[in-house]
């Protein structure tokens, strides 16, 4: 029987997150615990806590952890259902097969002085590291490929702006593609750049029973060490549990990113609203149940709702997780199971940015003739010319012809014949057009881009 599943994610829209949903899966959390385990029973026999290990032994446990596959999963799993603990089940498992080879003398040194918050941290320290490396920044960087490609190919298209939602001077559309391009390789080197710690120190953060145990053992360098070895920054000043701050900046940082695409996905609607934006027909879709002729931004639309909803649990996480009880309390455990979740969220949304990329091209023929219906907006350019002319009363005679009103070229002839300013002024003035009244767009736009 099919499962009934309860979220999109898993069901209509899961071949578009299936890597995250590999990754955070409670499969692949439980194979990094193993690991876990396994590397810090293989260091304390570095340290001499426990005897050496000949190569065949240090094979046999990487053979433990690439064998654990659905089926050890499900034997796991069998044991935790007696447990109800999860850590405690898979020191079990490691234990039952070590037994049955020639580390069974040092079976008891499985999970030996830990919390379970000390496999538990560096485990999803993990699989937030290959988050990061593997899918959020490589999807990322794709969307700043597609949009360069944009920004090149409507470089030479001038474009009314708008400001406080009405007409402003004018600017190039592939200037404004190339500011979000600056914003967003901008933030992609201060997330890439973000360290993500980990910590090993027992039930509290003191050692207590590695001290107790093996005084003459430098614990702390042995954390360090352990916890470096798997590209996490060691963080030696903990509770029982690591301080989530590294998380937080880690989530503020994909939230911040995040904002800047909901920037540009709700401009690049409106940019299609205003028709500055084509969309691709696509023959076999429907636009509408009701409308046969719509064409819908859609991808657009997707992005925009679920970088919203993930920002708000985004949020929620790493404002939750900087707080715990005393020495530790539960209410963590629970919420970082959906940090997976959270990321996935982000995720389908870049995925459909990168969709309405693929389908939207630039209507420098419609820019071009709005812009051509708002000579107004060279009111800027006038006043500065009788500014530096030093013409007295430059910006009030501007405004008092301008403001508030719209005229194409032949009213904008006029009014400047109009003015009582020396014609040689005028004739500067006539020469001005929305089309080349363009500062340095385009320098600005190839130095971004």
């Amino acid at each position: 029987m099919k499962k009934i599943l309860i979220c999109h994610l898993d069901d209509r829209n899961h071949k578009k997150i299936k890597d995250l949903a590999n990754l955070f899966s409670e499969f692949s959390l439980n194979k990094n615990r193993l690991l876990i385990e396994i590397k810090y029973l293989q260091k304390l026999s570095i340290y001499k806590v426990i005897r050496k290990f000949n190569l065949e032994e240090n094979k046999l446990l990487q053979k433990i952890h690439d064998g654990f596959d659905q089926n050890e999963f499900k034997k796991f799993k069998k044991i935790e259902k007696k447990t109800n603990h999860d850590i405690k089940a898979l020191e079990t498992y490691l234990r039952r097969i070590l037994v049955k080879t020639s580390l069974k003398d040092v079976e008891n040194f499985v999970h030996f002085c830990l919390s379970s918050e000390d496999i538990n941290n560096i485990a999803y320290g993990l699989m937030l590291k290959e988050n990061r490396e593997k899918y959020f920044i490589p999807r990322i960087n794709k969307i700043i490929e597609e949009l360069k490609k944009l920004s090149k190919k409507s470089l030479n298209s001038p474009m009314l702006s708008l400001t406080h939602g009405q007409p402003a001077s004018p600017t190039v559309f592939g200037k404004e593609v190339a500011v979000f391009i600056y914003r967003i390789m901008d933030e992609l080197k201060v997330f890439s750049k973000l360290p993500i710690q980990g910590k090993l120190n027992g039930s509290v953060g003191n050692y207590n029973s590695f001290m107790l145990n093996f005084p003459r053992t430098n614990w702390q360098n042995f954390s360090q060490e352990f916890i470096s070895d798997f590209g996490l920054e060691p963080n030696l000043y903990t509770t029982q549990i690591l301080p989530y701050d590294s998380w937080s900046r880690y989530f503020d940082s994909v939230k911040r990113m995040n904002n800047i695409f909901l920037g540009l996905v709700v401009d690049f609607w409106w940019y299609t609203s205003f028709f500055y934006l084509k969309l691709q027909v696509i023959d076999d879709e429907v636009g509408s149940s009701a409308m046969p002729h719509k064409v819908n931004p859609i991808d657009l639309e997707a992005a925009e709702g679920n970088l919203g909803y993930s920002n708000s649990t985004l949020e929620f996480l790493s404002n939750k997780l900087q707080k715990s009880r005393m020495q530790r309390d539960l209410s963590d455990s629970t919420v970082r199971r959906n940090v997976g979740l959270t990321l996935s969220y982000s995720y389908f949304a870049y995925d459909s940015i990168l969709r309405a990329l693929g389908r939207l091209e630039p209507n420098s023929e419609v820019m071009s003739q709005k812009l051509d219906e708002n000579w107004q907006v060279l009111a800027e350019a006038v006043q500065n010319i009788l500014r530096k002319e030093n013409i007295e009363g430059d910006y009030d005679l501007v405004k008092q012809i301008s403001r508030g009103k719209t005229f194409n070229s032949e009213e904008f002839m006029v009014l400047i014949n109009s003015m009582d300013i020396p014609e040689i002024i005028k004739d500067r003035l006539r020469g001005l057009t929305p089309n080349e009244y363009l500062g340095l767009a385009k320098e600005i736009t190839l130095r971004i881009i």
